[in-house]
């Protein structure tokens, strides 16, 4: 990696000799036979990478269960963010009716999310930094109940707009700690399938939010969706603050680190060099100049906007239009999203066990990118079936959802192996990359739905998705592969 001068590490410092170790031999050396025992009665092997202290509150040592408990409240809090957004789509049409506005415009209540939630995290997590992420994500938690709250008493349009905002902001943090979480928890044979689970669950959230909340706008008053999400939202808190614990863990000063769950619930630094400067929130974005980093990331930024934000947007409209659907029943469509994405949920299992058997044969991080062959290939074929079968069919029928599930199995397969692969560049910037993924990703989901509208109607929609297909196909399948032939030539 490079230009290290502009890096805000969040774990500098912090044994990172030890995260960069090539061979079990260099980590016999810093070790004792003490600690070799330990972590032999702990995890039945010291060939682990990266290497735990000696601690029994060190992440790395706590149970699985206590890890997934912890890696699945931080995925449920990211999958209630694009969960809000997308949760409000089935009640457009009364909205509009309601505030007397287009629904074009009532749209922007969800575009003004999309962009919110991918862009404040800079802001949250230089502070998770600092200061750790349980009581940051209880005040996101809080903080996102009392605006959503707002919005069910919210009568006017602008009155809405400004709660959907500010929930945005206090929900977006849970986007992007997840590979921070997943980094400080897990082993580099294990990211994979953790990742997995927090990228599933980011997926998820913006096709079950129209799914779910489709039955509660077919027979409520839309308000009672953001009821849903201030109850939802306090009961998360609560997780949080009874069965939540700190996952940031100072292994050069100790004294930092604070075991009682209560006592973490103040504002203590556990990493006080980490300085609150203004450059540090634009940190993340040094990954515009690192290739290595760039390219994957956004390969899947593409793959994401048109295997899930395109279909996204088009269901409502065509279907409402076409077929004179009401919210449950558009809510329905968007099923086939929720089982391309759960099957494709396999990637990040094969791509922990690439990585194993790469490791054992001296293979590069690089080698986890063969998983993402499948994903792009599928996106590009679901994304053609959904044009062709949207502009052939005059009465309803499934065959545009078949393509639907096979793009979100596409995206899925391909989204946990690219991030655990940016991660493993360089675990010590798992926050830092983690960011500038979800960051590149809602942004390019904001902007796609201006410009769709204009390419449906110009070109129709088998054109329209054909030309999604040959940009995913060259900016994600095409460029990630020469990435991974190039690092794979040479050893990484």
């Amino acid at each position: 990696m490079t230009s290290e001068t502009t890096s805000i590490d969040h774990e500098k410092g912090l044994s990172d000799h030890l995260e960069n170790k090539d061979s079990v031999e260099s980590q016999d050396i810093s070790i004792s036979e003490e600690h070799k025992q330990y972590l032999i009665a702990k995890h039945g092997t010291y060939d682990l990478r990266p290497l735990p202290t000696m601690s029994d509150d060190d992440p790395l040592n706590w149970s699985n269960a206590m890890k997934f408990l912890q890696l699945g409240m931080v995925a449920f809090h990211g999958f209630m963010g694009t969960f809000m957004a997308s949760g409000i789509v089935p009640s457009y049409g009364k909205y509009s009716e309601l505030l007397g506005k287009p629904v074009p415009r009532i749209s922007y209540l969800t575009s003004a999310q999309i962009v919110l939630i991918g862009t404040f995290p800079m802001i949250w997590v230089p502070l998770m930094q600092r200061y750790g992420k349980r009581l940051l994500l209880i005040i996101s938690a809080l903080g996102t109940m009392a605006f959503t709250i707002g919005a069910v008493f919210s009568t006017d349009y602008g009155t809405l707009m400004a709660m959907r905002c500010m929930s945005a902001i206090f929900v977006s943090p849970g986007l992007a700690v997840g590979g921070a979480v997943v980094k400080e928890t897990t082993f580099s044979h294990q990211r994979g399938s953790r990742s997995g689970v927090w990228a599933i669950s980011v997926n998820l959230g913006t096709m079950f939010g129209a799914f779910l909340m489709g039955f509660v706008a077919e027979y409520q008053h839309p308000k009672y969706v953001h009821v849903v999400f201030s109850c939802t939202m306090f009961v998360l808190a609560v997780c949080y603050l009874f069965f939540g614990k700190e996952t940031s863990f100072n292994q050069v000063d100790m004294s930092r680190n604070e075991p009682n769950r209560f006592k973490q619930l103040r504002f203590k630094a556990i990493f006080p060099e980490q300085s609150i400067k203004p450059l540090v929130f634009l940190g993340p974005l040094q990954f515009l100049l690192k290739p290595k980093v760039f390219i994957p990331a956004f390969g899947y930024t593409v793959m994401f906007m048109h295997g899930n934000i395109a279909m996204n947007v088009e269901i409502p409209q065509v279907m409402v239009q076409k077929f004179e659907f009401g919210p449950q029943a558009l809510g329905l469509q968007f099923l086939s999203f929720v089982i391309g994405t759960v099957i494709g949920e396999v990637g990040g299992y094969l791509s922990d066990r690439l990585v194993k058997w790469g490791q054992e044969r001296n293979k590069g991080p690089s080698f986890r990118l063969w998983v993402t062959q499948p994903g792009y290939i599928t996106c590009v074929v679901g994304l053609i079936v959904f044009g062709v079968q949207m502009q052939n069919i005059d009465h309803y029928n499934i065959t545009p959802l078949v393509g639907c599930a096979i793009a979100a199995f596409g995206l899925q397969i391909g989204t946990s192996p690219i991030i655990a692969y940016c991660i493993d560049l360089d675990h010590t910037k798992a926050v830092q990359i983690s960011l500038f993924v979800t960051f590149l990703r809602q942004l390019f989901a904001f902007i796609g739905p201006f410009y769709y509208p204009k390419m449906f109607e110009n070109l129709g929609f088998a054109e329209a998705y054909g030309i999604m297909a040959m940009l995913v196909g060259f900016f994600g399948w095409i460029l990630t592969s020469c990435l991974h032939f190039y690092e794979s030539r040479h050893g990484r």
